[in-house]
């Protein structure tokens, strides 16, 4: 009783409150609206996204305001029945927003739009394109709608006789990367997810001859690059400035004039290498399916050598499950115990690539479970507190046989543990602490009696469990000795995609993996997955576009579509955005498969939705037509890209880079053409060709 009459006393000083203010106009157009809106390349929800004055409004405490902010690190503060919304940007500039006012103020300098914040019932609508602009984000319409992008605002160069600084304002706190061309002598800063206004090129003094901007890429996802001519001897370091959203590239012609004095963040030396080398490959240990039905996914890349991570190889078939060994359970440390962590800011070593290096979550491991499963097999269960998490290991040939597994920014919630498992060929299981400092680090030693194949991964259906099964069985031959990996759980929860394509002359093609993560490899022919997906998808562009269809590419070099410091599932939704922001009428993404089955070869298309299988079969059909090799068939599987698309999708492996056969093939350029060939065939045989956009 009590607490009801102070909730309507509240409700009625509210009231109060807002009398004074104003409404909407009467007689406005105001209509609740379930149009899309892409910030810094995520789909951001509202909660209650409107359309007023032909344009979007939201209340100012919805939770899509909120995290349309937040994507751009900036902040509101409102109070219920006050005037005056005020948001913090990332540079620490104050925008007000005035109810009533026809005009924000940006820094104390007013801004005019189209029409005023206003109240409806108990809240404060306010507009979002006038608001995306006073955040500096470019505004980007389509049909189904709104797309917001940061911006690189500014390239500025200064020299000051001992070095140059090329300080690059952002609209956000930007993850970028950096790589050298040596044969050009060229150093391009590369900012995903960003476009620009300052495009064009300058010719400045100092240790830079010039300095070039260009723009690329689809409209709700572009990318900006900076490319500055190094004259020659000339080293380079990146830097990220303190307290403002700003990268810095530095040149000097000696090594101590590259560190900054100025509060500024040093990220790494670019290493200059020769652009024409390629990166080395080195593959983890296969991700397969547990017998037990929680299938280990494939790990997430890690930012050196990393493993496939979109397509895992070709599971294992499904057993009935046995019933798990005990679990050893950790017990939690008392609160406040947690050993600091300590950022380590290490030079790049991918291809001279740079990029910053997030802060070490404190991670724990609060259970250990060994169970056996169906096959002669175990498996070792850690349950982590958090992720994602990096790893490494290495392997010793025979007859030693020892696994070495090390997981990093990881600390063991209880003592060391050594394991035995009932099953002969291992001995024991030894998890201890390896290291705390500068990185903790669980160092995971499997003694077994017999050579074993070992795989890593999450395991399915869980969002905080990492699987390392254990096999009595030999690794391939030509298996790697050592890797390196990332572990990262994906939200399988997603509301019912929207499936109505705007643009219906438009194929979006997604070649799979690129930058950190090469995918599969096979040394013995120089073939890269990364590279071939790539190939196939260009050579699938030109065969589209002389049909009729308008053609984006999640990708169109070497790189990572999203954050390269983000997980597995924000660079994966980030292929999804491209897609889902531009309203393409059919989405494609091209691999290549991989299989410790060397036997294994031919194509496979997958699709997720049942409704998109008559796609899947229609290129199917025509890929095997056309490449000649073996029909593997068309198979249901829920991978990231085919399953949050909002328009009729399908994953391709249109070969196996395991196979000596089919990678013989995937050497010649004419079976190349054959595999774009077929896959444009089969879109024209479900879709009927291009049509006009509605």
């Amino acid at each position: 009783m009590i607490r009801c009459a102070l909730k309507t006393l509240g409700a009625t000083l509210a009231l109060g409150a807002m009398l004074a203010v104003p409404l909407v106009a009467a007689g406005a157009s105001f209509a609740p609206s379930k149009a899309k809106v892409y910030v810094a390349g995520r789909q951001v929800t509202f909660e209650h996204l409107a359309i007023a004055y032909n344009d979007p409004v939201a209340p100012a405490n919805d939770s899509g305001v909120r995290e349309m902010l937040e994507l751009v690190q900036a902040s509101i503060t409102w109070q219920p029945g006050t005037r005056f919304a005020v948001i913090t940007r990332a540079d620490g500039a104050l925008i007000t927003l005035t109810v009533g006012s026809a005009a924000l103020s940006i820094g104390g300098t007013p801004a005019a739009m189209p029409f005023a914040p206003f109240y409806r019932d108990d809240d404060l609508y306010v507009p979002l394109i006038p608001l995306a602009k006073a955040l500096q984000l470019g505004v980007r319409g389509f049909a189904g709608g709104y797309v917001f992008v940061p911006q690189v605002l500014t390239i500025t160069p200064h020299s000051d006789g001992r070095r140059t600084v090329v300080a690059m304002t952002t609209s956000a706190p930007a993850a970028y990367r950096a790589s050298y061309d040596s044969h050009a002598g060229v150093l391009r800063v590369i900012f995903p997810g960003f476009g620009t206004d300052a495009q064009g090129t300058q010719h400045t003094s100092g240790e830079a001859a010039s300095i070039n901007v260009s723009e690329n890429g689809p409209p709700g996802f572009p990318t900006t690059t900076v490319a500055i001519a190094v004259r020659h001897g000339v080293k380079f370091a990146a830097h990220r400035a303190s307290g403002a959203p700003e990268i810095d590239a530095v040149l000097a012609a000696s090594e101590m004039a590259l560190h900054l004095d100025d509060g500024t963040h040093a990220v790494g030396h670019v290493t200059p290498t020769n652009a024409s080398t390629p990166p080395v490959a080195t593959a983890t240990p296969s991700a397969r399916t547990l017998a037990t039905g929680a299938p280990l996914q494939p790990p997430t890349p890690a930012s050196k050598t990393p493993a496939p991570t979109q397509a895992p190889v070709t599971p294992a078939p499904t057993r009935p499950p046995v019933t798990p060994a005990p679990a050893t359970t950790v017990p939690e440390p008392a609160p406040g115990t947690a050993t600091p962590g300590m950022v380590v800011q290490p030079e790049s070593t991918d291809n001279g690539a740079t990029t910053p290096s997030p802060a070490p979550q404190q991670i724990r491991i609060t259970a250990i479970n060994l169970a056996e499963i169906p096959g002669g097999g175990t498996r070792l269960t850690l349950t982590m507190s958090g992720g994602p998490v990096s790893f490494e290991w290495h392997r010793l040939d025979d007859p030693d046989n020892r696994f070495w597994l090390d997981i990093k920014g990881v600390t063991l919630a209880g003592p060391s543990q050594t394991l035995t498992s009932a099953l002969p060929f291992v001995r024991d299981i030894h998890v201890s602490q390896f290291a705390l400092d500068p990185e903790p680090v669980v160092r995971i030693t499997i003694s077994p009696t017999q050579p074993i194949d070992v795989n890593i991964g999450p395991v399915a259906q869980s969002t905080d469990q990492m699987g390392v099964e254990i096999e009595a069985q030999p690794p391939a031959s030509d298996a790697p000795k050592a890797g390196v990996g990332t572990v990262a759980w994906v939200n399988n929860a997603t509301p019912p995609p929207t499936r109505t394509p705007t643009q219906r002359d438009l194929v979006v093609i997604d070649p799979g993996h690129g930058g950190n993560d090469p995918g599969a490899a096979n040394s013995s022919y120089g073939l890269v997955e990364s590279r071939l997906t790539l190939q196939i998808a260009t050579r699938l562009r030109s065969d589209l576009q002389r049909l009729g269809w308008r053609v984006v590419m999640t990708r169109d070099g070497d790189y990572e579509v999203g954050d390269p410091n983000g997980d597995d599932a924000q660079e994966l939704q980030a292929r999804c955005d491209v897609a889902n922001a531009a309203g393409a009428r059919v989405f494609v993404s091209v691999h290549i498969n991989s299989s410790v089955a060397h036997g294994l070869n031919g194509t496979t298309t997958y699709y997720w939705r049942p409704a998109d299988r008559t796609f899947a079969q229609a290129v199917q059909n025509a890929l095997v037509a056309a490449d000649g090799i073996a029909d593997d068939g068309v198979k249901r599987n829920n991978f990231y890209v085919i399953k949050h698309t909002d328009m009729p999708a399908v994953l391709v492996e249109t070969a196996f880079l395991s196979n000596s056969s089919d990678a013989a093939q995937l050497t010649r350029p004419a079976f190349l053409d054959r595999l774009a060939q077929g896959i444009a065939n089969g879109i024209m045989e479900f879709t009927g060709g291009p049509q006009a956009p509605l």
